[in-house]
C-alpha cells in the first residue's frame, strides 16, 4: 500500500511528513490553485472550490486516449482520458491555465512530453517529467539492461541474451519498444526466434530469461526529484506459471503492501527520475525481485485496477506537492 510518510532516495529511507488533504474560467487563481486539489468533482460542479460549475475542469488529463476515461472519472478529482493528441505539434492548449496536469499513459507520450515540456508549459499545462535520456534508459526495453548494468543493478533483471545462439530456452522474445505484451513470444529454440525475427537485432528485440511463477506485481510510484513519495502495489495471480500477459487467465488481484526491500531496489533506478512510474516484476525463490520492465507513465494498474480511493490519493499528493 502507500507509504506517504516516507521518502526513498538512492535506496536509503528518510522520513518526511506530508499532509494529505488536491474551456474553464478561474476565479481568484492565487487562492484556488492549492485548494482545488482537496475538492471532489462534485465540489467543483457545486462551485465550492472557486471554479465555475457550468464548465468542465479536466484537472488531470491522461494522454493518449486508451479507453480509460471511465476509470479516470471514478477517481472524482476531475481526471480524464479523453484528450485526442498524438504528441505532434502544435501542442494542445490547457483547459485551465496553470491548473491542468498533462500526464502520459503510454511510453511514446512519456517521451514526447519530456521533449516538448517547455512548449506544453507555455500552453498552460502543468508537467512533471524527467530528462529525455532517463525516459529512454528506463522505458526502452533494450536500453534498460544497459542502464541497470551502469548503476550496478543488473542482478535484479532477468538474464538477457545477445543472440538466439546464446539463449537458454525456453525464453521470452519481445520488442524493444512496445506495451501490453504485444508481439511478445515464448520461444523454445533459436529457430522459433528467427521465425519471429529473421534478422534478429538487440536494438529492436529483447531476448530474456523466462521467469516462471503465477504471481506478478505491478507497482506504481510517485517520484519527485528522485525521491519516492508514494507507492501503490497491486498483486496479480494467474492460472499458469508460464505465460505471456494478456494471454493468461487472471484468478484475482488485490492491493498489496510493498516491502521496503523492494522499494529500496526500485529507488536505485530512480535517482534522476521525476513523475509517475510503474515497475512490473516477480519475486525469485531467494526473495530478490526480478524486474521485467519499467514504464515511465501511468500504467493500467494505477489507471484502472487500484481501488479508486487509493489511486486518488496519489494524484492528490502530486497536486499538493507540485501544484
Amino acid at each position: 500500500m502507500g507509504q506517504n510518510a516516507s521518502c526513498f532516495k538512492g535506496g536509503e529511507l528518510d522520513v518526511l511528513e506530508f499532509c494529505h488533504s488536491h474551456r474553464l474560467s478561474v476565479v481568484s487563481l492565487a487562492s484556488n490553485a492549492s485548494s482545488a486539489s482537496n475538492c471532489s468533482e462534485d465540489d467543483i460542479n457545486n462551485r465550492s472550490c472557486g471554479f465555475l460549475g457550468n464548465q468542465e475542469l479536466k484537472r488531470f488529463q491522461w494522454v493518449p486516449p486508451k479507453g480509460w476515461d471511465h476509470h479516470a472519472r471514478l477517481l472524482r478529482v476531475s481526471a480524464r482520458n479523453s484528450l485526442i493528441w498524438d504528441g505532434s505539434t502544435p501542442v494542445p492548449v490547457a483547459p485551465a491555465k496553470s491548473l491542468s496536469w498533462l500526464l502520459p499513459c503510454s511510453d511514446k507520450m512519456a517521451l514526447r512530453i519530456a521533449k516538448l515540456q517547455e512548449k506544453l508549459r507555455s500552453s498552460g499545462w502543468k508537467i512533471v517529467t524527467s530528462p529525455v535520456h532517463i525516459i529512454q534508459s528506463l522505458g526502452n526495453k533494450a536500453q534498460f539492461p544497459v542502464y541497470a548494468a551502469k548503476i550496478g543493478m543488473l542482478s535484479f533483471l532477468p538474464c538477457h541474451f545477445s543472440s538466439p545462439e546464446m539463449a537458454a530456452y525456453p525464453c521470452v522474445l519481445k520488442p524493444a519498444k512496445g506495451e501490453y505484451g504485444k508481439n511478445t513470444y515464448i520461444c523454445h529454440s533459436k529457430e522459433e526466434v528467427y521465425q519471429v525475427s529473421p534478422e534478429f537485432s538487440t536494438a529492436k528485440w529483447v531476448l530474456q530469461e523466462l521467469v516462471p511463477g503465477n504471481v506478478e506485481f505491478s507497482v506504481s510510484l510517485l517520484v519527485l526529484h528522485g525521491s519516492i513519495v508514494d507507492v501503490i502495489g497491486m498483486k496479480y495471480v494467474y492460472d499458469k506459471s508460464i505465460y505471456i500477459w494478456p494471454k493468461v487467465t487472471e484468478l484475482h488481484r488485490h492491493l498489496c503492501d510493498v516491502p521496503v526491500q523492494h522499494t529500496a531496489v526500485m529507488a536505485r533506478f530512480l535517482a534522476e527520475y521525476d513523475g509517475i512510474v510503474n515497475f512490473n516484476y516477480k519475486q525469485r525463490p531467494d526473495g530478490r525481485i526480478c524486474i521485467f520492465e519499467v514504464n515511465t507513465r501511468i500504467g493500467a494498474d494505477l489507471a484502472c485496477d487500484a481501488p479508486r480511493e487509493r489511486a486518488r490519493e496519489l494524484f492528490q499528493l502530486l497536486d499538493k506537492l507540485r501544484g
